[in-house]
């Protein structure tokens, strides 16, 4: 037991830094409903990756200290993953407030390994759902393993209660202009894609946690090339590590739930 506790702490230090070494600020442009608002408080790469670090020591202690989140096999009767994708793969990006419920990659990624969500195949204009399940973040994968970032009651993860992040990225979209990448911007997200962030009208139009209307306040979320090293288009509804931490669209810390959470959008501008 000792060992696994162990193995728990290092390996969910080990991804939540690899996650977060990109997932910080950025200065880059975002879609014209909020430009205005995306170029103040921008966290420097020194800075985000220093805080990361602590938050993921503190993350891998609690995982140490709670028999719970050994990684024992998760219920996987209702969720089969889709990792092939006609169009632009998009994700629940995700993390409570302990750092549970974990998930971090498309499942397009080629190698994906922190994959556990149900992602949307965007082929066209219109209305969007990207999730996390119990289900899904409890999966065994016979690719990926077993989510190292769950606590799991007998066959099922415990509830989520908070979160450090909650972001929407649809994978390949944008051609950032720093992207050197050669190969397709739909699996790799170092090559620049086809569109401009001011090109296209996103839109968030509802988070349910449960099933049940979680509010938000549409002005103070975050859309665009908000990262600058990849070719993401983001929603950023909560980042601890982003502008959304300075003024908040959602609450937080009131946010649970323990069978769903379910982001809608619609997206507008695509030429496929």
């Amino acid at each position: 037991m000792k060992a696994k506790k162990i193995l728990a702490a290092v390996t969910a230090l080990s991804l939540t830094t690899v996650v977060f070494a990109s997932c910080g600020d950025s200065a880059d442009s975002s879609s014209s409903t909020v430009a205005a608002t995306t170029t103040t408080a921008v966290t420097t790469t020194t800075t985000a990756a220093t805080t990361t670090t602590a938050a993921a020591e503190s993350a891998a202690d609690s995982a140490a200290t709670d028999s719970s989140a050994d990684t024992t096999k998760g219920s996987d009767s209702d969720y089969t993953p889709v990792k092939t994708f006609k169009g632009y793969d998009a994700f629940l990006m995700f993390g409570d407030g302990e750092w549970l419920w974990g998930n971090w990659e498309g499942q397009g990624e080629p190698e994906a390994t922190k994959a556990f969500g149900v992602d949307a195949d965007i082929t066209g204009d219109g209305e969007y759902t990207v999730s996390i399940t119990n289900a899904s973040i409890a999966y065994d994968d016979p690719d990926e393993g077993i989510n190292p970032q769950i606590a799991l009651d007998g066959d099922y993860a415990v509830g989520a209660q908070g979160c450090v992040v909650m972001c929407v990225d649809i994978i390949g979209l944008l051609n950032g202009e720093k992207l050197k990448g050669t190969g397709d911007p739909k699996t790799d997200k170092e090559t620049p894609g086809k569109y401009n962030a001011d090109d296209l009208k996103v839109e968030l139009k509802s988070i349910k946690a449960d099933g049940q209307e979680v509010a938000f306040d549409k002005a103070k979320i975050k859309y665009g090339n908000i990262e600058d090293n990849n070719n993401c288009y983001r929603i950023e509804i909560y980042n601890d590590y982003g502008d959304t931490a300075k003024d908040s669209p959602i609450d937080k810390d009131n946010l649970a739930f323990e069978d769903s959470l379910e982001i809608t959008f619609s997206i507008e501008g695509l030429s496929e």
